[in-house]
């Protein structure tokens, strides 16, 4: 028998739907199913292998879940590009027939039989859905980002939920203020501040870990808003692009409409054969650093500071859960394969290992109750501190909640496992939004990455540019990794 020549991801994204029993059933009643293959924005199209595959008259694919660990060995019949004739939606599940104007090809499967998971073959499709396995494709190393240079500074500007748009508590560059307005500009309240520490002309990088916008608010104004903003700080500290960097938040990759009266099944199928809710954000990155809007948004970079090096782990924690509780984060198996690629990666210097998303990894208040609209954790926040820890992360970094909080986390090994270092766990809290009597006060973080340790300055920042309050200002419990442990 011979190996398929590609293999096919999927995972199941409709609540209560088993993709493979939705068409196990089709097949056992017709004889045959057509399986959809949703080509994301930014994959190739593969045109020249489904033409060479069309023209044969049958062949085999692999199938795969790696969210469940499931993996399938299918016999097509034909294959299809483009939409089907409607006499041909007879054979197709229910559940997607709502959407298949959108799938790219069909596959008209006569058989679907599970076979043992092979983790090689299903870890190098990387964030892709499609893999030739007749090729040496293999897209772990799209988890790799260009290494960034500032070796004459050290330290690290993390900023998280500016809510540029209608929370946002800042003047804006274009803007003109009425006398009396005491509103300052992000850019002169940060560098105004940083200069009270001493670190005004030490920024290798700024961290922004989402939220850059309010409720999705990516019209023209607001987009030019941003963009002035940070073209303002970079000058102000002397950054290329390249040395800002953008982890997604809820309010930029919106899954749901606001107010919106919700179909989980059919939004959350729209939204994973389309990702349109990603394009306004994978556009906008690409504007403000010059990262191709196609690369992944869970991605390991390397900083090379004057005293030590930074692999910088970013996740996407927007990443689509069937669930109408859009204030949680998930971040799924493209993220924790990065992580393991920040273990991968060889020392040659002191080295620190941060994780960076913007929903929480652990509590920083009171966990809201369990209705549509909470607020909290990553719904796999476990599975990202286990492989955080495994991969000998000293940070975790995210913002979310509007809450600035220091933690310590660390497993204690069972059954005679290894032990692992603590895992620092930092909440930014709002670097930008309006705050209202009783908030907590806006602040922004300050990492300074030396030989053997990491500063941290948590400062509060005041939107009239006056000096707020310091909220911590000295060493975190941590050491990095050096050559000689690597």
């Amino acid at each position: 028998m011979a190996t398929p020549a590609i293999a096919l991801r999927f995972r199941d994204t409709v609540p209560n739907v088993d993709t493979v029993d939705a068409h196990r059933a089709v097949l056992r009643d017709k004889g045959a199913v057509w399986w959809g293959w949703w080509k994301k924005d930014f994959e190739e199209d593969h045109l020249a292998l489904l033409s060479d595959l069309q023209a044969n008259a049958s062949f085999e694919v692999f199938i795969v879940d790696r969210a469940k660990r499931r993996m399938f060995r299918a016999n097509v019949l034909r294959l299809w590009i483009g939409r089907l004739e409607r006499t041909e939606l007879a054979v197709v599940p229910k559940y997607c027939l709502e959407f298949e104007e959108q799938v790219f090809a069909w596959f008209f499967l006569s058989s679907l039989e599970e076979v043992n998971f092979e983790s090689g073959m299903a870890a190098r499709f990387g964030d892709h859905t499609l893999l030739s396995l007749s090729h040496s494709e293999d897209y772990r190393s799209e988890k790799l980002a260009a290494d960034t240079s500032a070796s004459n500074k050290s330290c690290v500007l993390h900023l998280s939920d500016l809510h540029f748009g209608a929370d946002y508590a800042f003047a804006t560059q274009r803007e003109k203020l009425s006398i009396g307005d005491p509103r300052k500009t992000l850019t002169e309240c940060l560098t105004t501040d940083l200069k009270r520490i001493g670190q005004n002309d030490n920024i290798a990088a700024v961290l922004v870990t989402g939220d850059f916008t309010t409720g999705g608010d990516w019209r023209d104004g607001t987009r030019e808003d941003v963009l002035q903003e940070f073209r303002a700080l970079r000058s102000a500290l002397n950054l290329r692009p390249e040395q800002i960097i953008a982890v997604p938040g809820n309010h930029d990759i919106v899954r749901y409409p606001q107010g919106a009266s919700i179909d989980i099944a059919a939004m959350v199928l729209s939204n994973q054969t389309t990702y349109q809710h990603e394009r306004e954000f994978r556009t906008f990155v690409d504007e403000l650093v010059g990262r191709n809007w196609k690369d992944s948004l869970n991605y390991v970079r390397r900083l090379r500071l004057k005293d030590a090096d930074l692999l910088l782990c970013v996740l996407n924690s927007c990443t689509i859960a069937a669930t109408e509780w859009t204030e949680y984060g998930f971040v799924g198996t493209s993220g924790i394969d990065a992580i393991g690629t920040l273990k991968d990666e060889p020392i040659g210097r002191p080295t620190f290992k941060f994780v960076a998303l913007h929903h929480h990894l652990l509590p920083v208040a009171g966990v809201e109750a369990p209705y549509s609209k909470g607020v909290t954790l990553s719904l796999d926040a476990s599975d990202l501190l286990d492989a955080s820890q495994n991969a000998g992360a000293h940070v975790a970094l995210h913002g979310h909640q509007h809450m600035p909080r220091i933690a310590r986390y660390q497993t204690v090994p069972l059954r005679g496992g290894n032990a692992t270092q603590p895992l620092q766990v930092i909440s930014n809290g709002s670097t930008g939004g309006k705050r209202t009597p009783g908030d907590e006060r806006n602040a922004y973080c300050v990492f300074q990455l030396q030989a053997d340790n990491v500063h941290l300055w948590m400062r509060e920042l005041r939107f009239d540019a006056k000096e707020g309050t310091s909220l911590f200002n000295g060493s975190l419990d941590t050491t990095p990794q050096n050559p000689s442990a690597s």
